[in-house]
């Protein structure tokens, strides 16, 4: 098949006209076939540089989605594997993308725990066990856990309680104590450190739990047994006796 014309396109591309088609292509093949010397290309080479150049651009797309995110290997194999690349020229794409630097587990790991400290919730321990899914090496990620400053755990951690606390009015201290410390657990923080911090802030709910007395008692005023139904109702929100009993002695509606 006879070569016409060969033009650049691009940065790296090129667009090869033959006698009865037209195909684009990329530099770096077009020097492995040495195609500025040829004047002609048979079947079995087009079919080849066809071939090359569909991987070629698929691998611009991988290069293109590292450049927006850095991504794990697992997801690029993912990726490649959607692209409808074999397992052997996924396995050259990976070591390619090591070999430049744009598939790095190290880099990977640090940039994903910073974003993950400084733009969720999450804490340390969820981190961890969302990177063990994505098969990194354990001790590679508690490396680079191990160099976050306690006191900057410890502070978005007594952040977010203070927010949650803020936020459940209705709860009793006892309850809103335990609904926190799971809550902060199954972020990924160590319950420890969640309990030294509840204990050191003060929850006093008096005044929220006067509230729901005196809603109660309009409710059930006129009920012979109006004070035993106010410590059920109460008691089911998870206020202790204790708590019930002083806030009932302050008010002066029952």
């Amino acid at each position: 098949m006879k070569l016409i014309h060969i033009r650049k396109t691009g940065k790296n591309k090129y667009e090869i006209e033959l006698e009865n088609k037209k195909i684009k292509t990329y530099d770096t093949i077009m020097l492995k076939y040495q195609l500025l010397l040829k004047k002609d290309i048979n079947e079995e080479l087009l079919e080849t540089i066809e071939k090359e150049t569909r991987n070629a651009e698929k691998y611009e797309k991988v290069v293109a989605l590292i450049n927006r995110k850095l991504r794990s290997e697992k997801e690029i194999t993912s990726f490649l594997k959607k692209q409808g690349i074999s397992s052997e020229e996924q396995k050259e794409m990976i070591e390619k993308l090591k070999a430049i630097g744009l598939l790095n587990e190290q880099t990977y790991i640090e940039a994903y725990i910073h974003h993950r400290m400084n733009l969720s919730n999450d804490g340390p321990n969820k981190i961890k066990e969302d990177l063990l899914k994505e098969n990194f090496d354990e001790s590679l990620i508690t490396t680079y856990l191990e160099k976050i400053e306690t006191s900057e755990i410890y502070e978005k951690m007594r952040k977010l309680i203070e927010k949650k606390i803020k936020m459940n009015h209705k709860h009793s201290t006892e309850y809103l104590k335990q609904k926190i410390t799971e809550e902060m657990i199954y972020l990924g923080y160590d319950k420890d450190l969640i309990e030294e911090i509840l204990n050191h802030k003060e929850i006093d709910h008096t005044q929220i739990l006067k509230q729901e007395i005196k809603k109660l008692y309009q409710k059930y005023q006129k009920k012979e047994n109006c004070i035993f139904l106010i410590k059920q109702k109460l008691y089911q929100k998870q206020y202790s006796i204790e708590e019930i009993n002083q806030a009932l002695e302050e008010l002066d509606n029952c």
